[in-house]
């Protein structure tokens, strides 16, 4: 079965199969299912952490373009595929 796609209003939160952690800039994600780390920084990282609550990645970038100084629909867009790659990896779940 396919992974559902990803849009900027897909709901989305972190796998409960998941544990994340601090390791100097970077945060670190450990799939206790496949035992697989994966690293995130910057807007990757905190979109992660907005995700511990059930949110759309327009939602999430609301809260991140005011944090960073970044363009909005370039930040979409990059949360749009971070996202879809950490639904791939079971690291954040697609609400249906």
């Amino acid at each position: 079965m396919a992974p559902p796609r990803v849009s900027a209003t897909t709901v989305l939160h972190a796998s409960d199969s998941v544990l994340l952690r601090q390791a100097g800039t970077e945060t670190v994600l450990l799939d206790l299912t496949s035992e697989e780390f994966f690293g995130l920084d910057g807007a990757g990282a905190r979109m992660y952490e907005l995700l511990a609550e059930p949110r759309t990645i327009d939602a999430v970038a609301d809260v991140i373009v005011d944090e960073y100084d970044v363009d909005r629909d370039q930040l979409v867009a990059d949360l749009v595929d971070l996202a879809a790659e950490l639904v791939e990896r079971g690291l954040v779940v697609a609400d249906e």
